[in-house]
């Protein structure tokens, strides 16, 4: 058992058809349980050992050396070629993959979490899931976890990310915080559980770990939805282990002889002082309705019990290069091109070895025809004898038919690949508008179906798995959720529970945030904001926001005043007082939200008595605040008359608000019949409307 990742030979280990099912001994002691994983594992490995063999040969490749395997398997005969020009690679395969990881990283991992109905709390508890999302996404630079996923994908045929807590990650849990400045000795968590303060406790947090594809072994089945069980192996420092699990640290050994495929070196090293150590999960079905989860070593278990999760799924995210028929685990496409790939390189070295032998220009003579001293020297004169005299012959190394051929090669692994010029930003002869390279960009995209698809299916996958770990393991009283949704929108969490994270949302991936990426297009957005309404902000602010072209920010300010009253809404939805409305806020936006909460179904058919009496005592007094500013603001009343079912509760004896095209018909008959002005036009200051209806007059 001493090198788990290649040599196999040693293990003896069965077919997995010879294995039992896991129900089976799930009740039985502990070591007809460890027996039977080791059984397991042990016929795991063995079938998984041509496989392994394959994913690290594609490692090669796609680093290019595979000239120094082919060196290292002919290492005997090295000394007697006699060839000087050695087998040149040209890595074609990797600018494929790079370009592909490219063309599927331009996609962002985005994704929208909606509430499966309408209810204010669970809107709000979205919004609070959504940020809890891009928050740990950020902080765990999700961008560049997608890029390695993608990467591995191409080259090993299939990546897993496993999504898991990690209790030494996060910020110092309060309540260790205030026991350490108390002085106290010991602390109890709010589980129950134990901790001497001489170790740091933390909140714990989501771990986001890649991790490769031999070490990750699941249930012999046609497909992955029929696996029930994996196994994840992992190498950890012995002294480690026995620290972390104290009652077992006799029976936690040094496994001996223990080897790991080096990345870096591409081949086997030997690794002191580690233990192999296995994990099994077993999702929750029928016969396991709770899931199993088992950390053991060759010869002892170190934890059992049921599923890490709720959710009671293999606990990993699995992105596939090919998946063919029947075929459990993902396969590279490098079996299709690499035979074009060998091809390509004996082209480019016949073209080199040509290039090697016939690229100098060579004297053409007779036998004895002259000296061949003269011909090197810088003597101007040579003599020769006989007829022919000698020449100086320049011949091409290669015709035109074989650098033709080597291109076709590419074109054939671009094709296979589905990788294409566009997308490595090679524009086609005679292709300038930009419309046209548009919809080549678009074309490629369609060829790339599939593979946006599952790009999208690993995106909704991960969010949903990171809602459940964060629904199992966060604490409401551990302050992070203040921290995640800022001091702004402290509201929000105001009426949210952890157990919101266990709500059924609708988790879709987001093709396009609907927002321009670069600082041009981020620019012209603001600009034509700008334009279509310039009094929504000042020219100050305007100022501000094109200086750095932050679109994010303009749309904080333009709809600060929706959030805030959406944010009423839910206070008064949940029996909570709201205070007055006061005369610096928007009174219009807020009205608008106000009302249309109150056009909804469930509003009329579900709230309370007491909700809706503080709805309307609340729009109430926002009309009376809105009649009271338009006294004195015209533009603000003309504002008011274009509202439709303004006002709904307030009717003062004044009247009804006038449009701004009555306004400036009543100024402008006023001044027709010669009378004095009372009135005022809405956005013009007095002076220069006296101005104006001077210079009519006169």
């Amino acid at each position: 058992m001493s090198n788990f990742y290649d040599a196999f030979d040693e293990l003896g280990a069965q077919t997995s058809a010879e294995v039992s099912a896991y129900s089976k001994v799930k009740d039985k002691n502990d070591e007809d349980v460890l027996a039977w994983l080791n059984q397991v594992k042990d016929a795991l490995l063995e079938q998984g050992k041509n496989r392994t063999n394959r994913q690290r040969e594609n490692m090669f490749h796609y680093r290019g050396v595979s000239q120094r395997k082919w060196e290292r398997d002919r290492g005997a005969d090295r000394g007697r070629r006699l060839n000087k020009v050695k087998r040149l690679v040209v890595n074609h395969l990797f600018d494929l993959v790079e370009t592909k990881v490219s063309q599927m990283n331009r996609l962002k991992p985005a994704v929208e979490v909606l509430p499966t109905n309408d209810e204010w709390e669970d809107k709000s508890a979205a919004r609070v899931v959504d940020m809890l999302i891009k928050h740990l996404w950020y902080i765990n630079n999700i961008d560049y976890l997608s890029q390695k996923m993608h990467r591995a994908t191409r080259i090993f045929g299939e990546s897993y990310l496993f999504v898991d807590w990690d209790s030494s990650k996060g910020d110092l849990h309060p309540a260790y915080v205030a026991a350490r400045d108390a002085g106290l000795k010991e602390i109890e968590l709010p589980d129950g559980s134990v901790h001497d303060m001489k170790k740091e406790v933390r909140t714990g947090d989501l771990s986001y770990e890649i991790e490769v594809p031999w070490r990750v072994m699941l249930q012999r089945k046609p497909c992955l939805e029929e696996s029930e069980y994996c196994f994840r192996i992992k190498l950890i420092p012995t002294d480690k282990l026995k620290e972390e699990y104290p009652e077992k640290k006799e029976k936690i050994k040094i496994t001996d002889d223990l080897k790991s495929f080096d990345m870096e070196e591409l081949n086997d090293r030997y690794i002191e002082e580690h233990t192999v150590v296995f994990e099994f999960w077993h999702k929750g079905t029928s016969q396991c309705p709770e899931g199993s989860y088992i950390k053991f070593t060759g010869e002892t278990i170190l934890e059992k019990g049921p599923h890490k999760f709720s959710h009671k799924k293999l606990p990993f995210i699995r992105l596939t290069d090919l998946d063919a028929p029947d075929v459990l685990n993902g396969v590279s496409k490098f079996e299709m091109i690499l035979p074009i790939q060998n091809m390509l390189n004996n082209g480019e070295s016949l073209i080199a070895k040509n290039i090697w032998l016939m690229a100098h220009a060579k004297w053409v003579m007779p036998r004895g025809a002259a000296k061949i001293e003269q011909l090197g020297n810088d003597n101007t004169i040579i003599r020769y004898q006989g007829p022919t005299p000698p020449q100086m012959v320049q011949t091409a190394p290669n015709p035109p038919e074989v650098y033709a051929w080597v291109d076709s090669l590419k074109q054939k692994m671009q094709t296979i690949y589905g990788s294409h010029g566009i997308s490595r930003g090679e524009v086609p002869k005679g292709i300038t508008a930009a419309s046209a390279l548009q919809f080549l960009n678009e074309l490629e995209n369609e060829r790339a179906t599939t593979d946006i698809a599952k790009h999208g299916f690993m995106i909704r996958e991960m969010a949903q798995m990171t809602i459940s770990v964060a629904a199992d393991k966060y604490d409401i009283n551990d302050g992070r959720m203040t921290r995640i949704v800022g001091e702004n929108n402290k509201y929000l969490i105001r009426h949210f529970d952890v157990a919101n994270l266990d709500k059924n949302y609708d988790v879709r991936y987001d093709l396009s945030t609907g927002l321009p990426e670069t600082k041009s297009a981020r620019y012209q957005r603001i600009l034509d904001a700008m334009q279509r309404n310039p009094q929504m902000l000042q020219p100050e602010r305007w100022e501000e926001l094109l200086e750095f072209a932050n679109e994010k920010k303009m749309q904080t300010l333009i709809s600060e005043a929706t959030k805030a009253a959406d944010s009423e809404n839910e206070d008064l939805m949940a029996g909570e007082p709201v205070a007055l409305p006061e005369e610096w806020e928007d009174h219009i936006q807020h009205w608008d939200s106000h009302a249309r909460a109150m056009q909804s179904r469930s509003f009329k058919e579900e709230a309370t008595p007491e909700v809706r009496a503080a709805f309307k005592e609340h729009l109430l007094y926002t009309e009376m605040a809105m009649y009271e500013k338009a006294k004195t603001n015209p533009l603000f009343q003309s504002k008011l008359a274009t509202l439709v079912n303004f006002p709904m509760f307030y009717h003062p004896a004044v009247g009804a608000p006038v449009s701004k095209e009555h306004q400036e018909a009543m100024v402008q008959g006023q001044a027709n019949r010669g009378e004095a002005v009372t009135g005022m036009i809405p956005g013009t200051p007095k002076e220069e409307m006296q101005a104006n209806i001077n210079n009519q007059q006169g």
